[in-house]
Formats: structure tokens, C-alpha cells, sequence
């Protein structure tokens, strides 16, 4: 199974604040949709209350510790408990899609990392782990200038395990 972490990180690590993104990035938005589509998507149940709804054209997984989560109520999504569960699941390709505990969890696991990197400093409450460059190599890096729909220069990062 090919697990892949995919996140918009900010130059000093942060992933978000208050469960919210810190910024509205379009392109980053439309990578994310193209990279994603037609595959499983996990994440915790902090970032599914953040988006607030299923992510369509994806299976929508979500990692709880919650035994009785009100999830269950929701029929197109599937609850797991631990990420022992992911490894039993159905899939070849799988992407995790957030938050800061499940990427910390998963990305001893992880074979790709498909990262937005803001080039500006923020203050959040959340942090993408730090990569290891012992066991993780970049395979392509696209930069981009700021312009009127982003704010801030940016670039797509495509880092592999190496080890």
C-alpha cells in the first residue's frame, strides 16, 4: 500500500489554528483536489468537523479514537479506531489528509509526502512533523511567485522515503 501524506505547511511548520487553515490558497486547493480524486482520503476527526462535510469523488475515512462517535451516523463515511486499521483496509493508494496527530502518527509509514510550503512564518497551534532529510529525498520542487489570488511565494513539494 502506497500511504501519502498531503499538506499546505507554512515556512515554519504550521498546518493550521484554532482547527481552521491559515490561508486560501486556490492552486494549492486545486492540487489537492487533482492529487486526491477517485482515492481514499484519511484524516482525524478534528478535520472532518473543520471541513464540515464529505469530500465528494473520494472515500472518505476518518480515524477516531471515539468508539461511540456520532460519525457513525453519517453513511458515506468510514470510521476506523487506531492506524493498525489502515493497513487492513482495501486500497493501494491511499492519502492522509490531516491533522496534526494522524500526520505525527503516519508518517513513519508514509512512501511520498506531497507538500504546499508557504514561504511566510505563522503563528498557529499545529504543526506538520519535521522531515527527516535522513529518510526522505525531494523528487520534484515547483516554485511560484506570489501573485493577486496568493499572497504569499509558495511552492509544490514532492518529497520520497528513502530509507
Amino acid at each position: 500500500m502506497k500511504i501519502t501524506l498531503i499538506a499546505s505547511v507554512s515556512k515554519n511548520g504550521f498546518i493550521g489554528k484554532e482547527n481552521k487553515l491559515m490561508w486560501n490558497f486556490p492552486n494549492d486547493l486545486n492540487r489537492f483536489r487533482k492529487l486526491t480524486l477517485g482515492k481514499p482520503i484519511i484524516m482525524g476527526r478534528k478535520t472532518f468537523d473543520s471541513i464540515g462535510k464529505i469530500l465528494p469523488g473520494r472515500k472518505n475515512i476518518v480515524l477516531t479514537r471515539n468508539k461511540s462517535s456520532k460519525l457513525k451516523k453519517i453513511k458515506k463515511i468510514k470510521i476506523i479506531h487506531s492506524e493498525n486499521e489502515i493497513n487492513k483496509l482495501p486500497y493501494k493508494d491511499i492519502f492522509i489528509i490531516g491533522g496534526e496527530e494522524v500526520y505525527h502518527k503516519m508518517i513513519k509509514t508514509a512512501n511520498l509526502i506531497e507538500l504546499t510550503l508557504i514561504h511566510k512564518n505563522f503563528n498557529g497551534d499545529s504543526k506538520f512533523p519535521k522531515i527527516n532529510v535522513k529518510y526522505w529525498k525531494i523528487i520534484k520542487e515547483y516554485f511560484y511567485k506570489k501573485d493577486k489570488k496568493h499572497f504569499y511565494d509558495y511552492s509544490f513539494i514532492t518529497l520520497k522515503r528513502i530509507k
